[in-house]
């Protein structure tokens, strides 16, 4: 019985511990998690002896492993989206840190029929710390160059006489590009400092200006490299588009992405991930031939080997009345009508008259 009860107190202790010092959840959120956790490692114990110290900590670890996929498919199932998107995040974590607690437990208890009871411990202590300390090093490295922040820039094109700028709403703060993004732009645009500030011309003579900057955070991974893509978004569309579109591979990468109609992209300025991409979905209003860009969303996925484990991260806030005022091709309209729509909504309010 004893025996037993060392085995659930080590389990669960170093649980706590290890979920609080890696951060996977928060420490009640350990503390009773690893009272069910511990349960199951206990009831294992004559298995660890019967296993000896060669195999037991293989047996912790796969019984630690199935405990936290048990405990993921769960909260799926029954528990709160706001649950289930955090444990998509820790995942990985989570496992690490299981698998060395049962590990740990599981070679302790193997180690009391042979030695002492202070060996067995320092043995459970040493391989159940070094389980923990090199999987979340690897994880923790994977995420800070794959998973980091990303940096979002939109410029949109506008129909605006040569000396003038957009219209921008009143109290709006305007998004700056930095030089290295300026110098991107430029190798691929003309970039010039016009009336309404920094401002591209493709080879259309299209005008395009920075509108909206935006990070994306990843829960759990807030620091680290940032990546930064500028969208181009098109002038012409004229119905809903949804893009997958591709980020630099390099943590500190720099992308430029042109989108286009039915699903058109152009992407530029390295090689791309393979583990992250960004779903791009734009919506348009039409009324009286004029068209105009309603609703922007991104969404940043991340894919794993095994599946879709991972939580998608969206913008919040960056939906409002998309600022260019197009004409419908389809519709056709008198002068005083395109004069109404010659300068575009920046901010969603009233076109400029």
């Amino acid at each position: 019985m004893n025996t037993y009860a060392r085995t659930y107190w080590f389990t669960w202790a170093f649980l706590v511990i290890a979920a609080a010092l890696t951060g996977v959840a928060s420490l009640k959120s350990a503390f009773f998690g690893g009272l069910f956790a511990a349960l199951l490692s206990a009831l294992l114990t004559s298995v660890y002896e019967r296993s000896g110290p060669r195999y037991a900590p293989l047996i912790g670890a796969t019984a630690g492993t199935l405990w936290v996929v048990a405990m993921f498919f769960r909260i799926r199932w029954f528990g709160y989206a706001d649950d289930f998107q955090m444990a998509q995040w820790t995942l990985g974590t989570d496992i690490s840190v299981h698998a060395a607690g049962f590990a740990g437990a599981a070679l302790m208890a193997a180690l009391m029929s042979r030695y002492d009871f202070p060996k067995a411990l320092g043995g459970g202590l040493l391989l159940a710390a070094a389980m923990t300390v090199i999987p979340y090093g690897f994880i923790a490295w994977i995420d800070h160059r794959v998973a980091g922040p990303l940096d979002l820039v939109v410029l949109v094109s506008a129909e605006v006489a040569v000396d003038e700028g957009p219209i921008r709403r009143p109290g709006a703060v305007q998004a700056n590009l930095t030089s290295a993004e300026i110098l991107l732009l430029k190798e691929r645009m003309l970039v010039v400092d016009g009336p309404g500030g920094i401002e591209a011309v493709d080879e259309q003579g299209r005008r395009y200006w920075p509108l909206v900057r935006r990070r994306l955070v990843y829960p759990g991974n807030p620091g680290g490299p940032v990546r930064t893509v500028l969208f181009l978004l098109p002038p012409g569309l004229v119905a809903a588009e949804t893009w997958s579109v591709p980020v630099h591979q390099d943590p500190k990468g720099l992308g430029l992405v042109v989108l286009g109609a039915q699903n058109d992209i152009k992407f530029s300025g390295g090689p791309v991930s393979q583990a992250v991409r960004l779903d791009v979905s734009l919506t348009v209003k039409s009324k009286e031939g004029v068209v105009t860009y309603q609703n922007l969303q991104v969404e940043a996925v991340r894919k794993s080997p095994l599946g879709d484990f991972y939580a998608n991260v969206r913008t919040q806030g960056l939906a409002a009345a998309f600022p260019t005022s197009l004409i419908d091709p389809k519709t056709p309209v008198n002068s005083e009508e395109k004069a109404k729509v010659r300068r575009p909504n920046f901010g969603g309010g009233p076109a400029a008259k």
